[in-house]
């Protein structure tokens, strides 16, 4: 098919797999080669392990959630004083709410449940037929007999059984906290879950009534003690008081009661004497102020001065000094001055006899006082040992009032405790089981069966030893790659209903992706160096049957096809595969040239479809003499070399026959094909190896048989803006 409109491009350079961009993107395409190559064994793992998951889905037992709620009271309500601790709530401290959640948990609490439902005899939790089969494996290893189980075993059974049922937390950082209770029975786990709700309300309820009797006792026993106590120190007060004549041991008798009277008026008159003396202190130091004074009359008098010191400072800025007015207020300000002073001396006088009387009256006072001192002696000796016995008999009543009014507030709330919780929610049977979860396990058995398919590709690929990639062949032989070529099935080389074989194919489509691999194959092995110009290859294998007369017929058809005058040589001794392939029949070939029994132009043939040069072989044969490291041998390739461009020589396989290494070393280079996923590295390296040792020259490895869906990926490179004008070029 003619391309009238298409670009043209450099095909001459094989293309690597690797991406230009960086490393990143050719690995994540060697992941996805990888998974393309291995996608039977994704599927089959995946499609195992959700067939696993879901068999498991459909044959569980259902299981069914019910859920009941209950909520602390944490308002720490109290029906008697704060300093009680009979009847506190509890606090917010998580740690309290964290407590009340595993009292929830309890074995204690279970019990009560498994007696309140009669759970012995539930099937569901009792272990009714004998030990299971977890107890009887138990009795085997540890060698334990099995022994009757009585009903304390049952019971104890039961309760563990049913803990197991049981989920108690709490509901986030809220004061909720959750039961829920999972069984095969909704009814039934509806059922156990507001039992444990309603027998955790009853134990609460339970302990604090037996706190309050115990309480009630304890301080009933201690009052009797301690109203005898008070009673007899009572006594003994009272005898004392009785002996000593005193009404009190705090001074209660009238002498103490003169001195208090006379200690508080001789405080009163010493505060009056220092205020007479501070006021005549301040009036000697020339304080003459109507404030200082407490004097009205000397305040009126500075407020009238003031006044006429306003009117002189007016006149005088107006009239001068000698104005009449100015001295008419210059002789008022003068007599002003002289009534302060009288008034200021009046005063001082008064203070003077104001500190007199009140040094006579504090004189008087302390005389009293004196007096009184006497008497008071004496009585302190009496109120000594009074105010020691009232003070015994004080602390006796405080400790019994405080045990009396205990009693009383305990005894007046007994009966009306409340528990520090409520059910704000009570569980019901639920309408649809909680497991198995079949979406959730789908979901599961899809992301479970997708790991453990991708784990099965990765351990296939790290045990895979074939080359697959160019990167295998760069990094693993340590050779260039020089192209790919695709495998072609049955229904590929099928053109227009006839089956050719790979060789026809290249004729029949030379344009098709087939075609396009072997062209990149030979511009890379004879136009890669222009320096270096390959004319003679020879072209081998490692093993047998890897596809090397496929590729040495394909590159001499394409040669001759691009216009170059090509020759092909069979040189498998053995096998005669090329001269097969192409359907020749030669009464004299290549060992009859070598002998000298026939001459080149004597044996050559021409290929019909191409026009390619055949050099046969005419039988099968082994022959102990070296031919190929002859000079017989040396002098046909400089005969071809004079008549044709390209020379291409069919070789046998390298590991199994000698000859091959001792041709290959006559070649200018040597082009070594490798099945796809068949040929083990290590072959193809021991073959390297010998080729390399007798002198041959490796150009490059080519893979064959690369599965198809492979072909563009490893010719071309998908993040190049041109790979989808390439498919243009490929004809089926």
């Amino acid at each position: 098919m003619a391309d009238t409109g298409a670009r043209s491009f450099d095909l001459t350079e094989p293309l690597s797999l690797g991406d230009q961009n960086g490393e990143d993107s050719g690995g994540l395409r060697r992941i996805i080669d990888a998974f393309q190559r291995r996608l039977w064994v994704f599927l089959l793992i995946a499609a195992a392990s959700l067939l696993v998951v879901l068999l498991f889905t459909l044959t569980a037992t259902r299981q069914y959630t019910a859920t009941a709620d209950v909520q602390l009271d944490v308002r720490n309500t109290q029906l008697v004083e704060q300093n009680m601790e009979v009847f506190e709530g509890l606090t917010t401290e998580s740690v309290i709410i964290d407590t009340e959640t595993e009292v929830m948990r309890s074995t204690a609490l279970a019990a009560r449940v498994v007696d309140a439902l009669n759970l012995t005899q539930d099937p569901a939790f009792a272990p009714i037929g004998g030990p299971g089969l977890r107890e009887r494996v138990q009795n085997m290893i540890f060698g334990r007999g099995e022994a009757v189980q009585d009903e304390a075993a049952i019971r104890a059974a039961t309760i563990e059984n049913l803990r197991q049922h049981v989920d108690i937390r709490r509901h986030g950082m809220t004061l909720i906290i959750r039961i829920s209770v999972t069984l095969p029975d909704p009814v039934r786990a509806a059922e156990v879950a507001n039992a444990f709700a309603e027998n955790y309300l009853t134990m609460q309820l339970e302990t604090k009534y037996e706190t309050i009797r115990a309480a009630n006792e304890f301080i009933a026993t201690r009052l009797s003690v301690l109203r005898e106590e008070v009673l007899e120190k009572e006594r003994l007060v009272e005898e004392e008081r009785a002996r000593s004549g005193l009404l009190s041991a705090e001074g209660a008798t009238l002498t103490e009661q003169a001195m208090t009277g006379l200690q508080a008026e001789v405080g009163r008159a010493e505060a009056d004497l220092a205020a007479a003396q501070a006021r005549l202190e301040g009036v000697q130091a020339g304080e003459t102020s109507a404030e200082a004074l407490g004097s009205a009359v000397v305040g009126n008098l500075r407020a009238q001065q003031a006044e006429l010191a306003r009117q002189r400072a007016n006149l005088s800025n107006r009239y001068g000094a000698l104005h009449p007015e100015m001295q008419r207020v210059e002789r008022e300000i003068a007599d002003l001055d002289v009534r302060i002073a009288e008034e200021i001396a009046r005063i001082t006088e008064n203070l003077r006899t104001e500190v007199r009387i009140a040094q006579q009256r504090l004189s008087s006072i302390r005389g009293n006082i004196n007096n009184q001192q006497t008497s008071l002696v004496r009585n302190n000796r009496d109120s000594v040992r009074l105010r020691d016995l009232e003070r015994d008999a004080d602390a006796s009543r405080t400790t019994y009032e405080g045990f009396l009014a205990r009693f009383r507030q305990v005894a007046e709330t007994s009966g009306i405790e409340r528990p520090d919780a409520r059910v704000i929610s009570q569980a019901t049977p639920p309408l649809g089981p909680s497991s198995p979860n079949t979406k959730l396990n789908i979901l599961i058995g899809l992301i479970l069966g997708a790991a453990l398919g991708a784990v099965a590709v990765f351990l296939v690929e790290a045990l895979e030893q074939s080359l697959r990639t160019p990167e295998d062949v760069k990094s693993r032989l340590g050779l260039p790659w020089a192209g790919s070529v695709p495998y072609l099935d049955r229904r590929a080389r099928t053109v227009d209903g006839e089956l050719l074989s790979p060789e026809d194919f290249i004729v029949k489509r030379p344009l098709s992706a087939f075609g396009e691999a072997l062209r990149t194959v030979r511009a890379g092995v004879f136009f890669a160096n222009p320096d270096r110009r390959v004319k003679v290859l020879a072209v081998t294998s490692a093993l047998p049957d890897e596809g090397k007369t496929t590729m040495a017929i394909g590159l001499a058809r394409i040669s001759a096809l691009a216009g170059s005058k090509t020759v092909l040589v069979d040189c498998d001794l053995r096998r005669r595969s090329a001269t097969h392939s192409l359907g020749l029949e030669a009464e004299k070939g290549l060992t009859e040239v070598l002998f000298r029994t026939a001459t080149l132009n004597e044996v050559i043939q021409k290929d019909p479809a191409t026009g390619v040069d055949v050099v046969p072989l005419a039988q099968a044969e082994f022959t102990p003499r070296d031919l190929f490291g002859s000079e017989a041998m040396r002098s046909l390739l400089d005969a071809l070399r004079a008549r044709y461009d390209v020379i291409i020589l069919d070789n046998a396989p390298v590991m199994p026959i000698a000859d091959a290494r001792v041709l290959a070393a006559q070649a200018d280079a040597v082009l070594l094909v490798a099945r796809w996923g068949r040929t083990p590295a290590s072959v193809v390296r021991a073959a390297a190896e010998r080729i390399r040792a007798h002198g041959g020259r490796i150009t490059g490895v080519v893979l064959e048989a690369v599965e198809s869906g492979l072909v563009s990926r490893l010719l071309y490179d998908k993040n190049d803006y041109y790979s989808e004008l390439y498919h243009t070029y490929y004809v089926r």
